[in-house]
C-alpha cells in the first residue's frame, strides 16, 4: 500500500437527489487511489472583536487536524453454469456499478472494511475515520426528528462558524421526514437537490441505515478479517434511528480489474471484478442525533 498523498480538498456543488452516492459527494483529487492526507479546516472559526481590545487572549491560535483516509476495495465475484449462456463478466461489472454507492455509504458509516485491513506494514491506527466512530452525539431523541435536525444543524454551524454541512439519512428516515414536510426538493425528483426546510443539503442512501454511534468504550467494528463485511451492527426492529451530519465529504470509485475463468471439469464460469474506492469526510465536524423514531423493519 502506498503512502497517502497530501492534498487540499475543496467543497463542491450541493448534492443531487437521484443517481449515485458518490455523485452527491465532492470529487477526490488525482492520485487518491494511494490514499489521501489533508488538513481538516472545517472547524477553523472566526475571531470577532472591537477596535481596541485590552485583553491579551482574544486572538487564539487555531490548528487544523491532519486526517488520513486509505482506499478500500469493492469486489463482486460470481459463478454460473456455462449452460446458462450468462456473460459472467458483464454481470459482475454491472453488479458493481449498481452496488458501489451503497457500499461506499455503508463504509463511511462503519469503517468496517478499513478497520479489517490486515496489512502489517500500515503505520499508525488501523482503519479510516467513520461516522460511527467520529460523531459527537447531540440531543436525546425526546424532541423527535424535528429536534434532531435542529440540533444537528445548529451544532454544525457552531462548530464550523456558520458553514452548512450535509445531513446523511437512510430511506426509512427520508420517508418519515418527507411525509412530515421536513425535506424539500429543488427541481425534479431525479436531478434536483434535496434540502431540509432550513436549507441544509441532504443525501439519502440505503448505506445509512440509522445505526447508533459507537459508545465511548467500544472498540468499534470487529477487527477479525474473517467476519464478513456488513454482517453486524444493523439496527433491529424497534431500535431508535439516528441521523448524521458532516461539514463536507468526498468520494470516488476507480477503474476495475476483471478476472475470469472457465472450469471445464464442472462446466462453470466465474468472474471477479475489483475496484478501488475511497470516501472521506471532516471528522472535526461530525455529529449524530437520535430521532426518537423506531426502526420500522
Amino acid at each position: 500500500m502506498g503512502i497517502p498523498i497530501p492534498v487540499e480538498l475543496d467543497r463542491c456543488t450541493p448534492a443531487v437527489v437521484g443517481g449515485l452516492f458518490q455523485n452527491g459527494a465532492c470529487p477526490l483529487p488525482e492520485g487518491w487511489e494511494r490514499g489521501i492526507s489533508f488538513q481538516d479546516t472545517a472547524c477553523l472559526l472566526p475571531t470577532v472583536m472591537g477596535e481596541c481590545p485590552t485583553c491579551s487572549d482574544l486572538k487564539p491560535t487555531q490548528r487544523a487536524t491532519t486526517e488520513t483516509f486509505r482506499p478500500v476495495s469493492l469486489i463482486t465475484a460470481l459463478e454460473c453454469s456455462t449452460f446458462g449462456g450468462i456473460d459472467v463478466q458483464d454481470v459482475a461489472s454491472k453488479t458493481l456499478d449498481e452496488t458501489a454507492s451503497y457500499a461506499l455509504a455503508r463504509e463511511m458509516l462503519t469503517g468496517e472494511a478499513s478497520l479489517r485491513d490486515a496489512n502489517p506494514n500500515v503505520e499508525g491506527p488501523l482503519g479510516n475515520p467513520s461516522l460511527q466512530g467520529s460523531a459527537q452525539v447531540v440531543g436525546d431523541g425526546s424532541a423527535g426528528p424535528v429536534g434532531a435536525l435542529g440540533c444537528l444543524e445548529q451544532r454544525m454551524m457552531d462548530a464550523t462558524g456558520g458553514r452548512r454541512g450535509v445531513v446523511l439519512i437512510g430511506p426509512a428516515m427520508a420517508m418519515y421526514l418527507g411525509q412530515n414536510s421536513l425535506l424539500h426538493i429543488e427541481g425534479d425528483l431525479l436531478t434536483g437537490r434535496l434540502r431540509t426546510i432550513s436549507g441544509t443539503r441532504v443525501i439519502v442512501s440505503g448505506g445509512f441505515d440509522g445505526r447508533a454511534p459507537f459508545p465511548d468504550d467500544s472498540p468499534g467494528s470487529p477487527g477479525d478479517p474473517c467476519v464478513p463485511w456488513n454482517s453486524t451492527g444493523a439496527p433491529g426492529p424497534g431500535d431508535q434511528l439516528y441521523i448524521y451530519a458532516v461539514a463536507a465529504l468526498w468520494a470516488g470509485v476507480g477503474p476495475g480489474r476483471m478476472l475470469s475463468d472457465v472450469d471445464r471439469a464442472n462446466n462453470t464460469a466465474s468472474a471477479r471484478e475489483e475496484r478501488p474506492a475511497l470516501v472521506a469526510f471532516t471528522p472535526c465536524a461530525t455529529f449524530a442525533a437520535p430521532t426518537g423514531i423506531p426502526n420500522p423493519c
